[in-house]
């Protein structure tokens, strides 16, 4: 009996009696309060998973379901120490493994919220790039749309200027005359005209020459304000060349800064997509992680739950046995008192209580 109850006493060591659970055993963690750090406006958060359900016996490994199905309605006390040993062994393991995997998912979390913040610059950065090269392509087609404008006008000129070249070529030399002169030859003959008595054939021919004469100096005054309208409208033209070559300058500096912008789009997207493609691996990676957790917790469920059966059933094989100890106590004092009532002593009340069985240890 002795050897029994030290047995008993060294393994009730390895028991908390508040939790029923191995000591040295880390306290079950739920894989439910690792979750994913994000910053920022688009924080990563985890919504919370729903406990796992208890494994029934077919869904456990074969080690797992020999020690939680063992029957143990006929088991002698050290083997049910064993058991508990064998179960307590066991516990440390998964809860180590399952540790692991709660560290392994801790990290990869904290990878992928890197990967994200990673991501997250860089689709800042391309949204920047876009909102510059459409900004640019405004300008450009504003850019175009005057010089488009301008190209007209500088057509129309051009069609002006020709026309104005084409009547002065008409005229011939006439701008180049001296209107001086010819003003003073009509002077000269209106002179006469009015101081001097000629006959009327003459007199017409000289009117004839002076009506031929301001004629030409109306054609002269004409065509020398033609050369001015010419002057004139190949300044402007030589205007619009330089306004539509600044046009032209601007337009080709856009064109390659839009050309720049679009390059440096071009670049980042591969660059995201591949964020995208880790980040989802690393997602996918989780989940399969955290539902192997979910298995380990529910193997240490039915661990635990075994655990406490056994420790029950200890308790009262326990109880059972001091509770034999006691009685054979007692009835090895009843025969004492018996012996001593044979002999005819006295009896105190308690020995007398021992000997008519009013003594109840339940």
């Amino acid at each position: 009996m002795e050897g029994s109850d030290r047995l008993a006493a060294e393994k009730a060591q390895n028991v908390d009696t508040n939790s029923n659970e191995p000591k040295n055993v880390q306290p079950q963690t739920s894989p439910e309060a690792v979750q994913a750090r994000q910053t920022g406006n688009q924080q990563e958060a985890r919504r919370p998973r729903r406990a796992p359900e208890p494994l029934p016996p077919e869904a456990l490994p074969e080690d797992i379901r020999q020690l939680v199905t063992t029957d143990t309605s006929n088991m002698k006390e050290e083997d049910l120490y064993k058991l508990v040993d064998a179960i307590r062994d066991k516990i440390i393991e998964v809860k180590n493994n399952r540790m692991q995997l709660i560290n392994e998912v801790k990290g990869l979390r904290d990878q992928r919220v890197k990967l994200i913040e990673q991501k997250k610059e860089l689709v800042s950065q391309l949204l920047k790039l876009r909102s510059d090269r459409k900004e640019v392509l405004d300008q450009l087609a504003k850019l175009n749309q005057d010089r488009s404008s301008t190209l007209n006008d500088l057509k129309a000129k051009i069609e002006q200027l020709k026309e104005a070249r084409q009547l002065l070529d008409k005229e011939g030399n006439v701008a180049k005359l001296s209107l001086k002169r010819v003003q003073k030859r009509i002077e000269e003959l209106e002179w006469r005209q009015q101081t001097s008595v000629l006959p009327p054939q003459e007199e017409r021919r000289l009117v004839e020459e002076i009506e031929r004469l301001e004629e030409l100096a109306e054609r002269i005054r004409k065509a020398r304000q033609e050369e001015i309208s010419i002057m004139e409208i190949e300044a402007e033209v030589k205007a619009l060349k330089m306004k539509l070559n600044d046009f032209n300058t601007k337009i080709n500096e856009l064109r390659q800064k839009a050309g720049n912008l679009k390059a440096q789009i071009a670049s980042l997207t591969p660059k995201i997509d591949e964020l995208n493609k880790q980040i989802n691996s690393l997602k996918q990676t989780i989940d399969e992680k955290s539902k192997n957790i979910d298995i380990l917790s529910g193997e240490l469920d039915a661990l635990y739950n075994k655990y406490r059966e056994l420790m029950v059933k200890l308790k009262e094989l326990k109880i059972s046995r001091q509770r034999g100890i006691e009685l054979k106590a007692l009835e090895e004092r009843r025969k004492e008192i018996e012996e001593k009532a044979k002999r005819g002593e006295a009896l105190s009340l308690d020995e007398m209580r021992i000997l008519y069985g009013e003594f109840d240890l339940t």
